[in-house]
């Protein structure tokens, strides 16, 4: 006996945006697909747990605000899932349900109520950390002593000035960092979405870049990964762990002058980097396409600061001696025009 689902329409719909859709029209990547249908899965769960609907006897009109509105709260009850996840889980909710009005499956007064919706408040606030610029000075400073000196500190240098995943890191080829007529750099990343952003570096990393160069990349073969390591003796692409113990070394050197040191991660060098912009009044528009944020609203995240951050982000980067590296004094492409449009893809 053949058993039908309740709307076979809309189990075509799901199939159709996944295997079609997300990665056909939108070119969107592995990683976000299995998040889509992560979510969707989930509001599914929500639906049999608290509705006693099944994916077999579920309709588009499940798709409504009032399901939605509940199964956030439900992620917050029942899964004490934090503010990012639930509004990462509605995004995605909200980008199958405009997917369902374009084909008809749902109402444009059904759809307008969702994306209505608003985001949950993350409360997390006040356990928002990032490194000082002392910190990300002395961190820095910690690698002179390690066996793998030159790429220990370079490494970190480009994770901090670029302010990218770790993934796009050590994605890196050699042909992705290229110098400018100013003795200065471009970084080309490709990053979520297959989505291209340059963003500039400063002379410093540049010329750390070429002393890197000389010792692990002499036949600067272009398309040769930036950072490897050997497994059996053949070159991979370096591993996150790999970092990871690079910064439990840093981590241990820097906490003997520094006891209060917070914990070392690869991506607090991103939101580090992120916080050091704001703090020197760059405009959240411009950070978002420096850390390629697909959405602002998670730029915002860094502009929710209680009053002591905003105490903080009065101290501007306005001197050598609060910078990182020696050229890079208060936000250094404010006014460059060349290199704004760069990392805006207008060049």
């Amino acid at each position: 006996m053949r058993i039908k689902a309740k709307d076979p329409h809309l189990v075509s719909l799901m199939g159709e945006f996944m295997r079609i859709y997300l990665p056909g029209v939108r070119n969107r990547d592995k990683d976000t697909i299995d998040s889509y249908r992560y979510s969707i899965n989930l509001f599914v769960t929500y639906l049999e747990s608290e509705q006693k609907v099944t994916v077999l006897t579920m309709q588009s009109s499940d798709f409504s605000q009032k399901n939605i509105v509940e199964f956030m709260a439900w992620l917050k009850s029942e899964r004490n899932n934090v503010a990012p996840t639930i509004n990462h889980r509605l995004s995605d909710l909200r980008g199958f349900c405009k997917y369902l009005y374009k084909k008809n499956a749902i109402s444009l007064d059904a759809y307008e109520a969702i994306r209505e919706i608003s985001d949950v408040d993350d409360e997390r606030i006040l356990d928002f950390t990032w490194l000082s610029v002392n910190d990300v000075y002395l961190v820095l400073k910690s690698t002179d002593s390690n066996r793998e000196a030159v790429r220990d500190r370079f490494l970190l240098s480009l994770l901090y000035e670029s302010g990218a995943r770790i993934n796009e890191v050590l994605s890196l080829k050699l042909l992705d960092i290229k110098a400018t007529s100013n003795g200065e750099a471009d970084v080309h990343f490709y990053g979520k979405g297959k989505k291209h952003r340059i963003t500039p570096l400063s002379k410093e990393i540049w010329s750390q870049f070429e002393d890197y160069c000389e010792k692990y990349h002499p036949d600067k073969t272009s398309e040769n990964l930036v950072f490897y390591s050997f497994r059996n003796g053949q070159k991979n692409k370096m591993s996150s762990d790999n970092v990871s113990r690079i910064l439990v070394g840093c981590e241990a050197e820097v906490r003997k002058s520094n006891p209060d040191l917070v914990h070392l991660h690869s991506h607090l060098f991103r939101r580090t980097r992120a916080m050091h912009l704001y703090q020197a009044g760059v405009p959240l528009p411009t950070i978002s396409e420096w850390l390629g944020h697909s959405n602002i609203e998670t730029t915002r995240f860094y502009a929710k600061v209680t009053e002591e951050m905003k105490r903080e982000a009065l101290h501007k980067l306005s001197d050598s001696d609060r910078s990182v590296f020696k050229d890079d004094v208060v936000f250094k492409y404010a006014n460059d025009e060349d290199a704004i449009k760069r990392l805006c893809g207008l060049k």
